[in-house]
């Protein structure tokens, strides 16, 4: 019983999925292709190994927490802000799971990315999986909650942009508590871990109160 309910989910995942159509495609071409094309493009200007590490790294930063969010909004519009949402709802009692998988599902792409850079250009960025993993889940779970909260996928995108363009883009002053996006990568265990534990922690609370939130609207 508990193996035919674990194969429902992972047919609802995969349904959400090839809905997207051509949009499913989009973290994709800029996760492996147009990072990696970057970072080549920036060797091919003729900087070294040190500025285009920390350049690579910059756009990690910015590329992969972002489309954390991509397949779990557009996958399940339809089961937050549509009609399909209390149709699911009547034979479901939640569709975290599903969210999930779609989000383990990105997961494994970034992890090919990483292995990427390892393997062709020698950047390894595995000692930093831990910071990239509690972003992109802290990212996920701020817009998936929004949207539940919002029963809209437009502005827990529009939030998500913002927050981004905003950190990596201005160092506001007196905000840096705010700011889990890092320009360049921690050079001790603190750095590494800290505040991410707790972004994590605090994700994992954060998430299911708003999916209950969400099947009481």
């Amino acid at each position: 019983m508990r193996f035919e309910k674990y194969l429902n989910s992972l047919t609802i995942s995969k349904m959400a999925l090839k809905s997207l159509g051509k949009l499913f495609f989009v973290p994709q071409i800029f996760m492996l292709i147009l990072s990696p094309l970057a970072t080549y493009l920036e060797f091919a200007s003729g900087s070294g190994y040190r500025i285009c590490y920390l350049a690579s790294y910059m756009i990690l930063q910015v590329l992969c927490p972002f489309f954390s969010l991509w397949w779990p909004l557009l996958g399940f519009r339809e089961h937050i802000e549509g009609g399909g949402r209390e149709a699911l709802l009547v034979y479901k009692k939640s569709i975290l799971r599903e969210l999930i998988e779609v989000f383990i599902f990105y997961v494994l792409h970034f992890l090919l990315l990483l292995l990427l850079y390892l393997l062709f250009l020698d950047f390894n960025y595995f000692p930093f999986l831990f910071i990239f993993l509690a972003q992109s889940f802290a990212f996920f779970v701020v817009s998936i909650s929004l949207a539940f909260l919002l029963k809209s996928i437009s502005v827990p995108f529009i939030v998500c942009l913002i927050y981004e363009i905003f950190f990596m883009g201005a160092k506001a002053p007196g905000l840096d508590f705010m700011n889990m996006l890092s320009s360049y990568p921690p050079e001790d265990l603190a750095g590494l871990f800290f505040p991410y534990v707790f972004i994590f922690v605090a994700c994992l609370i954060i998430l299911p109160l708003a999916h209950l939130r969400f099947r009481r609207l």
